[in-house]
């Protein structure tokens, strides 16, 4: 059954939607009403198609909607009799399994569900499960190959006797009968809820985290207003059906896998292709990306731009990709033009490019589905969310509104945007005194009300009194043949405060020099000052876990090699010293020197010296060996 989707074309068209107050528009404000629809218009069809290989001529475990819709009913069922009401957390920490898909909306039913990051290290996954006064941990259990129980054991200690645990069997792992989710799941009813709710529209219905590159992530609050409208915004701005299939290939602890590969696709009864644990994390079904696609009749493409360079670069050759819909949505991080015009030309798709975040429960911008591209913005606003572009005065408040083409920051205000994070230390200056969301982001409006983003207050490398946009020099390494992936940061310096330099990963067997990225870099970019000080290859650049650039990983990297250089050519080739820069919560960050050696206050005011040069704060250390 087709849905009729109005065109959507320009700005002309999200205003004349507009004219019909939101409230008309949606079935519920909450969330579980939409996601009781989808689970029960089509009963027999398939809805999770779950791969434990990465091979698409396997047989995948296949779970219907009817089945689906019982087991959240008895998983909802079973915390409620744990004791989880509408304010406790039920915390996810597995791979993209399908009882994860259980657990997500079982806890939505009951509480407020919250997938956490499943490489975290112990203090941080203790540190989030108390943030979140989570009642109810579902863990994937021992699992070769991987940490995960491992690092949970190390702090289930520590959780106390209102925290219960339950287990999932991982891939090839084993099933601890004990506290086995499924076990437990099966004393309980699969036919109706044991208990009443219904969610208000500011009632939480998720803590989804963000950041946790180099620190503890932040956990966002979702709402129940920002789920239910993101479902309907998701379904106009893309034209969902109930005949489309979408790869479940970002991991569910990152807001787009979360909302979109799992909420939203099932209260559409939209079919969910897991192409193994790890997803777009495992190599080989990258390797297989377009069999699949042909396998399983995948209609929505969509992906992460680091993914899609990456498949720009391995075309489909004999598989058959017809079933692709004519358009898909990326963002996450910047799109290289080159690289959407490639998926444009060997699949038939054009690329939507998005502006978003965790804070706005996903984008809050996206290229028109009906209209142009304009590849290298993120297109246009969607329904009921406003975007300000605003320029500062010296006390960083917003003076004006910015005119187009003008730079400024941006300011958000929707139904998708946040109330704000769990630790309240977090939102102070978040908001603006008349409810605008500051996103910390730099963009333009054109004349056509598309976003062209510009990059981040704090990603401006500012040299000498000028600032350099980070983006900028990114635009141009992107541009080079055999770049795939490449980031741009500062590093200190002593004259000018910062330089730029640039980390970037080649295409498999390329031949370009540092030198030569260099150069090409000098002789395309706009602004000379931008001109990489130096070009490091790297192999793999670093990712965040939804495959950002790590950029805070390569900020300390940049100024470790910088420190290491100055330091080391001030104390000569007699002193074997360490330097390594890290995150500190007292002074941002915080340089390690490290001496192998006796102390030696010569030494010290030598380092003193040198060290006085810079802004970032250190500390001296000696050791023995």
């Amino acid at each position: 059954m087709a849905i009729d989707f109005p065109p959507l074309r320009n700005l002309a068209d999200v205003e004349a939607v507009e004219r019909v107050p939101l409230d008309e528009r949606m079935l519920s404000w909450d969330v579980n009403d939409w996601v009781r629809r989808g689970l029960t218009l089509d009963p027999s069809k398939v809805a999770l198609e779950y791969f434990e290989k990465a091979d698409p001529t396997s047989t995948p475990q296949r779970i219907t909607f009817a089945a689906l819709h019982g087991q959240v009913t008895q998983a909802a069922n079973l915390f409620h009799s744990l004791g989880v009401a509408k304010d406790d957390a039920v915390i996810c920490i597995t791979q993209t399994l399908p009882l994860l898909y259980v657990t997500v909306l079982g806890g939505i039913a009951t509480g407020v569900a919250c997938c956490l990051n499943w490489m975290l290290k112990p203090p941080q996954i203790l540190e989030l499960i108390r943030a979140s006064k989570a009642k109810v941990v579902v863990v994937q259990g021992p699992t070769p190959g991987f940490e995960i129980w491992e690092n949970f054991s190390a702090i289930a200690g520590e959780l106390g006797p209102s925290v219960h645990v339950l287990t999932v069997p991982g891939p090839g792992g084993a099933r601890i009968e004990s506290s086995d989710f499924e076990r437990q799941m099966a004393t309980q009813p699969a036919d109706r809820l044991l208990f009443e709710r219904k969610a208000a529209p500011d009632d939480l219905a998720a803590y989804i985290h963000s950041g946790g590159t180099t620190d503890s992530p932040k956990l966002v609050k979702i709402t129940h207003r920002g789920l239910s409208y993101k479902i309907w915004v998701s379904n106009y701005i893309m034209a969902h059906q109930p005949e489309d299939v979408i790869f479940a290939d970002y991991p569910m602890f990152h807001v787009a896998g979360f909302y979109n590969r799992c909420v939203t696709a099932m209260a559409d009864g939209m079919r969910v292709v897991m192409p193994t644990a790890l997803g777009a994390r495992n190599k080989d079904f990258i390797g297989n990306y377009w069999k699949f696609v042909e396998r399983c009749g995948v209609t929505v493409l969509a992906g992460v731009p680091t993914t899609l360079s990456v498949l720009a670069k391995n075309p489909p050759t004999t598989e058959n990709i017809s079933s692709l819909r004519p358009y898909m949505p990326t963002g996450s991080t910047g799109m290289p033009i080159e690289v959407a015009r490639e998926i444009e030309k060997i699949t038939g798709v054009r690329c939507l490019l998005t502006y978003g975040a965790t804070e706005y429960t996903a984008n809050v911008t996206q290229a028109p589905r009906d209209g142009e591209p304009r590849y290298g913005s993120a297109g246009i606003r969607i329904p009921y969310t406003n975007i300000r572009i605003v320029k500062l005065n010296d006390k960083g408040e917003a003076e004006r509104d910015c005119a187009t083409d003008e730079i400024g920051l941006l300011m958000i205000k929707g139904p998708g945007v946040t109330p704000g994070y769990v630790d309240e230390q977090f939102n102070r200056g978040l908001f603006t005194a008349d409810g605008w969301f500051v996103s910390g982001d730099l963009g333009r409006f054109d004349k056509d009300g598309y976003l062209w983003l510009t990059g981040r207050v704090k990603d401006i490398i500012i040299r000498g009194g000028h600032n350099i946009d980070a983006g900028l020099i990114e635009d141009v390494l992107r541009r080079h043949p055999e770049v795939v992936l490449c980031a741009a940061v500062g590093k200190p310096d002593a004259y000018a405060g910062e330089l730029p330099v640039a980390y970037v990963q080649l295409v498999k067997n390329a031949k370009v020099t540092a030198a030569e990225l260099k150069a090409f870099v000098r002789e395309h970019i706009t602004e000379r000052a931008g001109t990489p000080d130096e070009i490091y290859i790297v192999d793999p650049l670093p990712l965040t876990d939804i495959g950002k650039p790590a950029k805070p990983q390569l900020r300390h990297d940049a100024a470790s090699r910088t420190f290491r250089s100055v330091l080391g050519a001030a104390l000569g080739g007699n002193v074997e010293i360490g330097v390594s820069v890290q995150p500190d919560k007292t002074h941002g960050n915080l340089a390690m020197i490290r001496i192998t050696g006796k102390a030696d206050p010569a030494v010290e005011a030598k380092i003193r010296d040198v060290m006085k040069a810079y802004t970032m704060q250190y500390r001296i250390e000696w050791s023995a060996t």
